[in-house]
């Protein structure tokens, strides 16, 4: 997630620091304290990301994250 790596997927900036927060191995409550949000709208957040990357478990999110 850099801007010398293009993204497939169009990403709010949101979306950026939730996708890059969860690379780095950050719980959703860890995510929601650093960003001033709930961890519920972390959850919300990391969920449209798998549905855009096509990825069924946060694992797979990060894997295709770091593939991007």
């Amino acid at each position: 997630m850099s801007a010398r790596r293009p993204v497939r997927a169009e990403l709010t900036p949101r979306e950026r620091e939730v996708a890059a927060l969860v690379m780095d191995g950050k719980s959703a409550k860890q995510i929601g304290r650093l960003l001033g949000i709930s961890h519920r709208t972390v959850e919300v957040y990391r969920a449209k990301l798998m549905r855009k990357y096509g990825a069924a478990s946060t694992a797979e999110l990060v894997h295709r994250l770091l593939a991007a």
